[in-house]
Parts: C-alpha cells; structure tokens; sequence
C-alpha cells in the first residue's frame, strides 16, 4: 500500500464568503470515508459550514470501507459521498463503490473519489465500470474548488432524484388508469379522473373540473360542468358559461382555440376533441395551490392519453395497462401483473403453487435464430403452460423466464413437467425442443414476503440449483431464509479462504489417447476449509461469481499453476497447464498485460499455459473478447473454447473468435457408442476445428469404448476419469513422471 502518512492536507475556508449561511431550510447528507484523522476532521469541519442550494450539509463519518458500508445500509439516503482512494487496503474505495452500486443496487448517490497522491486517477475504464462521477486530488480541493465539487454533483443527484420520482408517478398514472377503467358512465368516469389527477399530483387546496361541450365556439350550447373538486365542487351540473371566473372562461376559449393542451403556472387546462360518432369536446381544468412541476406535468400529459380514449368511449384504452404490466413484444402479462396477483391473499391461504421456469441460452437462440424466433418460442412456451390443469395466473417475469399459480389440488411435478415441454415443436419451419430449468415453491399464510421478495428467492434458487444439480425441475422451501443466510456464511468463509490459501490447484491430465502419454494438465479450483472439509466447485465457483471474487481466485490458480510448471520442470516434465478466465476479466482493458506480467515475475512463458473460456460467454462478447485473446495467441498461449458445443451461437462465430483449440464437452462424449446423436454431434465439432486449423480435446472421458470412438472420429486428446482424476500437484508429478 503506497503512503504518505506525514502529509496533511488542511481546508482554510472564508467564513464570510456567500457559500456559507446561517439559516438552513434543509439538509443534504453527506458521508466522508477517510482514513486519516486530521484531514477528516477538516473536511467535516469545512463541510459543516456550508449551505448548497439552500439546504445545510449533514456530515456522516467512517474511517474504512467496512465502517462506511455499514454507515450506508443504515442510511440508504445518503446523497454523496467523498470517498479516499486507498484506505485498509489498495482497493478499499472501489470495492466500496462496487458494494454501493452493484450490492445496494444505488446508482443515485453521488461518488466522489479523493486521493493524496496526485497523478494515481483510475483510468477510464474504471471511472465508467463503477460509475464514479469525480475524481480529485486533496492537495486541489481549496476553498472554491470544494463548494463548486459538492454544488455540482448535488444538482446532478437533485436531477436523478426527480427523474426516480418521475418513475414512481408513472406508478401511480398506472394505477389511476385503472380506477378509471371501471368506470362506464360519463359522470362517474370523471368525477374518477378528477380524484386521480389529485392522487397523482396532489392538489391541496386547488380544484379539479371536467367539462363537457358540443360546440367550441359557443359555451352555452350544450355544455355542462360534469364532475369538480375543490373550489370548483358547486358547478357540478352547471353550464360552463356559469363559472364565475371571466380568466378562466377565457382561458378555456383560447385552449378550445389553439386545440392542445395548456400548462401555465398554477392552472393547466387538457384537452380532448373527438369528431365521430358526434363532435364533442373535452376540458379538464387543474388548478393546483404550487406551480406544477415539470414531472407533474409530464405526469399529466401521459395520463391525459388514457383519458382522451375514456372519453371518446368511456372505457380506458390498454395503453399504460400494456406499458406497466404486459410483454411488450409479445402481449403476454408481465412481471409487475404477476407481483400484483401475488398480493391477494386467496393465493396463499389456499396454499397455492408458484413455479418459475426459466428457458435456457435464450441469448443464444436469438442470436442464432433471430428475434421472431425468441417471440414465437415464448409464444409457444405460454401456450403450452397455459393448457396446465388448475393454472391460476401465467406472466413473462424476466426475458427468459415464466412464472405460474397453480391450485394446491393440482400440483406440477418433474413428470409433468417433462411432459409438457419434453416434446418438440415447429417455429419458423424448424423443429425445435425446449430446455428449461424450473423451481417450485408453496405459498403458505406463514409466509410474510413481498412478491418482488418472493420471486427474487426463488430466482436465487433458480440460479444455485442451475449450477449444482442436472435435474431440470425443482422444489424448494420458503419458510425460512436458512438458505440465504448459510450462502453469506459461505461467502464470507470463501473470501477469507482465498487470503488464507485454502483454495488449492487440482491438475488433471490431458492424455494422447493413442499412446496414452501425457500432453499437458488443466489447473481445477479446489477449497478446503481449516477443519479439512472439500467445498464443491459447483457450490464456491458461483458464489465467486456473484460476489465479484472470480478474478481473485482466478489469479490463485494461475500462480498455483506457474508453482506447478516450475516442479514439472524440475522433474523434467514439459507440458503447459491451461487455467481457467471468467469472460468478465477479458473485457477489462488491463486484462492481458495483468497476466503478462504475472507470467514475467513468474518466469513463465506464454507458451507454458493455456487459457481456458467458456463459450457461452465468450460469444456474446466475441468482438471485445477476440482482441484481447489473438494478443495472448500472437505471444505463443494457446486459448480453448470449453464446453464447446452446448451453445447455439458457436457456429456462426467460431471463424471470429480468436481460439486455437475446441474443447468438446462431456455431456457429448458420455453417450458415444449409444447414441448416435451425439457421434454426430462430436464428428461436426471436430470437423469445424479442422476446417479451421483449430485442435481439439474431449472432456469427460470415462470408458475405452468413449476413448475409441473418439479415435476413431479423429479425436486424439482427451481427459477425464478413464486417465486420472484432478490431484494435488505433488500427486500429478509423481503421475506425470510415470506417464510421460
């Protein structure tokens, strides 16, 4: 850790300057993280004096990034935060923004990064990953400066506060659509309008008025005042002329006039015309005890839509029904329906069934396919689910995944499951069969959870299980949060484990299957915890993933496997060990100079390794990926493509993708010599590696008769149980120095 623990950085404000005040209307809160005790107290000191845009700054402290991610889970309404660069450690400021953006899901409060050593700023890449809004050095931060910092970043949060409000009045136009909906007759139906103008606004002591009229250039005829609130209440029933406001008549001329809509300080005036059957016109007058603000009248003109179409045939028109709670593409109800059936009670005191079913390598298919493909399959996909006995309720909750209610009489199970989207189906002249993983649940009155909590539950166990367990149906439990609570012990035990080298390298051999000599290994991931317990790599591998810790442990193995090379050597042994890389790391700008120069303190050479991707990710970052991968194979490293084959995308995009080897997966190799699918299958793969001079290895080889048909199809490098399990390093030189 680079410091200069003797240098002080002191703030020497003018007390009279007009930035400061001494009457505060409100507050803004702000939170320093610093690790160094006389520029903290400073900064607060400065700080404190201070009054922004009116309000008084209210100063929350924290001397380390633990003590600030506490300090942020209490007070989620932090607005910015001035964070030190370097505190317990190098990266203790952008493991703490990566909490505040990614964990807390915050993208609101402002982030302004301070650092004592000047020319050490994060470069782009990062300032963006992170969404760091500034960067200073404190030695810069003077009287001046400081103010106009805080002033700016405090308007941009104002602006993304506004706009988040803007999104929760949008909310409640959906929900006003609604109680407007019910209403079939004209009176009603406006004096319902009215009410929601005053839900979604909120009027005070204005008034709401709705006024009908035959003729625009002629109040007296055929004209009434159908519904009011507030000052307006006692010309329900009157004609328009009879309002004792000579402004306001005029106003109402000139918005009839000018045929658009009218937002003018306290009043705004709507309009709504429509010429058949019979013309007629439509005023809605607003007048409000504040100036609308600019959300406020946004807000109104996107409700005036779904007025326009309830007045033209008193029934509202599905506009922001299908914008808040259907399927944009395909009409299908959505997310935010399903979470709105999850609220009635009935559900889960008839102990009903909720099942999530995710499709998978959606992604996949639709680069494949096209995207009315993906349409029509999520159109089949429902029908199919929809001719369930006993479904109560059917939605689209995220791009590839359904959610259904079933009655508690009628369960669906793992069979019926299969049954239902086991067959294959024909879209766009092809014959095509879903995979889907699904998980199901029973909804208890013991239960006390949101719907958007309920659902991200079973996502999580969706996600776990589809990593630990081959099965494609499951049932889980909701009654406790056990599960929940054990992953972030496990978590937790994992990050230390990493600092404490509990995470060890397995090596399994890579094998010429025709002379059965070793050609290289591949470095496995293997934790043990102090008690001697073996965590599974289906169960550590993700949570490394979710956490942000994949590239820590990645960067373990690949030292472990450097260690490896160099006992190889001195056994003299020489073959390369490939590791494995998260698509993650490649797209960051860094990522091969990082590795170069680990493999240089290493004194290893490029050609001493070999990296391993995983295909699926890989294609759908080819083009980013593929620049970083050809620098590593112009410096003499091989790259495989693993799992090669359980993707939709390879075909199309292998000739683009920088790989130098395809490495068949195990679920193709596992049925050679029964099925004769998957010899077509691995006879294809390796076809399209020599078409394009690629090499190739099996994975997963258990029999000799997997081995000899693998021969025979033209496969010679293979690994799996059939030669070796993984093993300790000492293990493999010891097996290395017999097979070599």
């Amino acid at each position: 850790m680079i410091r200069n623990e003797s240098r002080q950085f002191f703030f020497e404000f003018d007390t009279e300057t007009d930035y400061f005040s001494t009457s505060p209307k409100s507050r803004w809160l702000i939170l320093t993280v610093e690790d160094n005790d006389i520029f903290q107290q400073s900064l607060v000191s400065a700080l404190s004096r201070m009054i922004i845009q009116g309000k008084t700054l209210e100063i929350l402290t924290a001397s380390s990034a633990k003590q600030a991610k506490v300090v942020l889970e209490q007070r989620p309404d932090i607005n910015l935060v001035l964070l030190d660069v370097v505190m317990e450690t190098d990266d203790a400021g952008l493991r703490l923004i990566d909490h505040i953006r990614f964990t807390l899901q915050n993208p609101i409060t402002r982030i302004i990064l301070l650092t004592g050593q000047p020319g050490m700023a994060p470069n782009r890449s990062v300032m963006e990953q992170y969404d760091i809004d500034d960067y200073w050095c404190k030695t810069e931060l003077g009287e001046e400066h400081l103010f106009n910092v805080m002033n700016g970043n405090l308007k941009t949060w104002q602006r993304m506060s506004e706009l988040k409000n803007a999104h929760q009045g949008l909310e409640r136009v959906v929900t006003a659509s609604q109680k407007i909906s019910c209403q079939h007759d004209l009176s009603p139906f406006s004096q319902t309008v009215l009410e929601q103008i005053d839900q979604i606004i909120g009027i005070s002591d204005g008034g709401i008025m709705s006024l009908k009229m035959s003729d625009p250039l002629d109040l007296n005829n055929d004209s009434a005042v159908l519904a009011a609130t507030g000052q307006y209440q006692p010309y329900i029933g009157q004609p328009v002329i009879s309002i004792e406001n000579d402004l306001l008549l005029k106003r109402i001329q000139q918005l009839l006039e000018q045929k658009q809509h009218i937002f003018d300080g306290h009043s705004s005036l709507l309009y709504f015309s429509f010429q058949e059957p019979n013309p007629v016109y439509y005023v809605i007058v607003v007048k409000s005890t504040d100036v609308l603000t600019e959300s406020n009248i946004h807000l109104l003109k996107v409700f005036a839509e779904n007025i326009a179409n309830g007045f033209s045939n008193i029934a509202l028109t599905d506009y922001l029904n299908e914008l808040a709670f259907k399927h944009w593409q395909t009409g299908i109800y959505n997310r935010n329906w399903f979470c709105k059936q999850l609220e009635n009670e009935a559900y889960w005191n008839n102990n009903a069934q909720i099942v999530l079913i995710s499709i998978d390598r959606l992604s996949d298919i639709t680069v494949t396919f096209g995207e009315k493909f993906v349409i029509q399959l999520l159109e089949t996909v429902y029908a199919e689910l929809s001719d369930i006995t006993g479904i109560q309720a059917i939605s689209i909750i995220s791009r590839d995944a359904f959610a259904i209610l079933l009655e508690k009489s009628q369960l669906l199970t793992a069979e019926k499951f299969e049954q239902i989207l086991g067959k294959k189906n024909h879209i766009q002249h092809l014959e095509h069969k879903v995979i889907a993983q699904a998980v199901s649940a029973q909804l208890t009155p013991s239960l006390n959870h949101s719907p958007e909590r309920l659902l991200g539950q079973l996502e999580s166990h969706l996600l776990r299980l589809r990593t630990t367990s081959s099965s494609h149906f499951h049932h889980v439990s909701l009654d406790n949060e056990a599960i929940f609570s054990k992953h972030i012990r496990l978590l937790n035990e994992f990050n230390l484990g990493l600092t404490r080298d509990e995470v060890q390298a397995y090596l399994q051999p890579k094998v010429n299957m025709n002379t059965g000599k070793l050609v290289g290994f591949e470095a496995l991931a293997r934790w043990f915890k102090p008690n001697g317990e073996m965590v599974p790599p289906g169960v550590f591998i993700p949570i490394a993933e979710a956490s942000g810790l994949v590239e820590q442990l990645d960067r373990v193995i690949l030292l472990k496997s450097c260690s490896a090379i160099k006992q190889l050597e001195a056994a003299g042994i020489q073959v390369p060990i490939s590791f494995n890389v998260s698509c993650h790391e490649l797209l960051l700008s860094d990522f091969s100079s990082s590795i170069l120069e680990v493999l240089a303190a290493e004194n290893v050479a490029p050609q001493q390794v070999d990296m391993e991707i995983t295909e699926t990710l890989a294609m759908i970052n080819y083009e980013e990926v593929s620049a970083t991968l050809r620098k590593l194979i112009q410096l003499g490293m091989d790259v495989s493509i693993d799992d090669f084959g359980t993707g939709f995308s390879s075909l199309s995009h292998v000739t683009e993708l920088a790989a130098t080897t395809l490495k068949i997966d195990k679920s193709f190799v596992q049925y050679l010599g029964e099925k004769s699918s998957s010899e077509h299958i691995v006879d294809m793969i390796i076809r399209v590696a020599t078409r394009f001079g690629m090499k190739v290895i099996a994975e997963g080889v258990e029999t000799a008769l997997q081995r000899d048909k693998l021969i025979e199809l033209g496969c010679t490098i293979g690994q799996g149980y059939f030669y070796a399990r993984p093993m300790p390093i000492d293990e493999a030189v010891k097996w290395a120095m017999a097979n070599s």
